[in-house]
């Protein structure tokens, strides 16, 4: 079995075909779907020199964790074209400056709560199919064992929600897929149109 879809070369290397293939292509694609743009695109004061202006982007943190409660965080490095000091306390300041008073979508909340749902009709489901079964003689109580099975239904739940909310950020109001990850704002992730300036605040 599986020939069809997994072969190995001469050296032992294991080559993907068939419905391996199209596994992988979803799974790139759910990765394109889901990963941020990260930027700063939003003029800032050097609390060093005084200069006001478009701050110089050098990257991002990668894996660094969201502060507490409704402080903000941000990931991008940036500094003083002029003088070469960090903005990231500036930058801080910005972004509840921003999106301190921007609502979280309706759709996003509904998206939420659909997943909450979700946790808890799927092993409920189970579980009432189990207990009729074992009623009804169709199979024994360590059928029970299968109510673990659900737990295997948590990960999909979680990707279909983490790429539905990334679908309201695919691309603006304005025509142009140019939203900007610009830090988050406790939990919520917090982008910015690059073309029309356009403000969107997510949570998942």
């Amino acid at each position: 079995m599986g020939e069809r879809n997994r072969q190995f070369n001469l050296s032992g290397d294991w080559t993907a075909t068939g419905d391996d293939k199209r596994m992988i292509s979803l799974l790139n694609k759910y990765n394109a779907a889901v990963r941020n743009t990260h930027g700063w695109r939003v003029d800032l004061k050097c609390g060093r020199c005084g200069s006001l202006g478009m701050p110089r982007y050098e990257g991002w943190i990668q894996g660094m964790a969201a502060n507490a409660g409704d402080q903000p965080t941000i990931y991008a490095k940036i500094a003083c074209p002029q003088c070469g000091n960090r903005l990231t306390d500036e930058a801080g300041t910005k972004l509840d400056e921003l999106f301190r008073e921007t609502p979280v979508p309706e759709k996003n909340n509904r998206i939420i709560g659909e997943f909450i749902a979700g946790l808890f009709l799927v092993p409920l489901l189970f579980a009432c199919l189990l207990y009729v079964g074992v009623q009804m003689g169709w199979w024994g109580y360590n059928a029970f064992l299968i109510l673990a099975a659900s737990a295997f239904f948590v990960q999909p739940l979680v990707m279909i929600m983490n790429y539905r909310v990334a679908m309201l950020r695919s691309q603006c109001e304005c025509g142009h897929p140019e939203y900007l990850f610009m830090g988050m704002l406790g939990r919520n992730a917090c982008y910015r149109c690059s073309s029309c300036g356009r403000q969107l605040r997510l949570r998942d």
